[in-house]
């Protein structure tokens, strides 16, 4: 799939989103019915550190931060199951753990078949 617009939005500070798979729309869809989010976004500009499998600095960019009626906040990530297995992907979900751990957020996977 090719990037592609998320368009009215109501729960973004965006108009729009920009979508990088077919499973991020339907998770922006979820998000946009979900009566307990407050609000989402995928244009967030966060950036994690974490060492890749050579051992150099490198950053990962988590999906959506989400920030739910209650206050909590939450950085979620999807993920095709085959991902999910390989070695740099694994670094890159301690990494966002262990920065929500550290303040104090929610951090879920979403992987997908």
């Amino acid at each position: 799939m090719e990037k592609e617009e998320f368009k009215d939005t109501k729960k973004s500070p965006w108009n729009f989103e920009i979508c990088d798979s077919s499973w991020e729309t339907e998770e922006m869809e979820k998000l946009e019915k979900d009566d307990n989010v407050k609000k989402w976004t995928k244009n967030h500009g966060l950036r994690i550190p974490y060492r890749n499998d050579i051992g150099k600095v490198s950053y990962y960019l988590p999906d959506f931060l989400i920030e739910f009626k209650d206050g909590r906040k939450e950085i979620r990530e999807i993920k095709g199951a085959h991902l999910i297995k390989a070695k740099d992907t694994a670094k890159k979900i301690e990494a966002g753990r262990e920065w929500c751990r550290v303040r104090g957020m929610g951090y879920r996977i979403i992987s997908k078949y």
